[in-house]
């Protein structure tokens, strides 16, 4: 059982973690040089799960996974193609569907957030 509380500090990882810019992972970086951790916890059949951290700056992502995540520590605004907007801190969650196009401000000098992805 793993449990994950906001500010947390990092699982020990059982594999090294995957370290890229954004653009790197399918991102449009549309401000600031945003790097990426994960740690990969679980990962089956095309399931992933973690923490996963990134660094402040505007990116826009077309979701390559159905995700379910619980921000642990800094503050992330997520904006829809619609044009919701919600600003997220510790403690909330959201809900993204594999397919949709969000654009994500990290407001904070890093956000972390624990995961659940499911590609189909």
């Amino acid at each position: 059982m793993k449990i994950y509380t906001p500010n947390m500090s990092p699982p020990a990882a059982e594999r090294p973690p995957l370290q890229a810019r954004a653009d790197a992972l399918g991102g449009k970086v549309l401000e600031g040089d945003v790097r990426l951790t994960l740690h990969v916890e679980h990962q089956s059949q095309g399931e992933t799960s973690g923490i996963f951290e990134a660094t402040a700056g505007k990116v826009e992502i077309v979701f390559p996974f159905t995700e379910h995540a619980t921000i642990l520590e800094g503050e992330v605004t997520l904006t829809d193609e619609t044009g919701t907007t919600r600003t997220l801190g510790p403690g909330d969650s959201y809900f993204i569907r594999q397919g949709e196009r969000i654009l994500w401000d990290v407001k904070t000098p890093r956000l972390r957030k624990s995961f659940f992805n499911l590609v189909r």
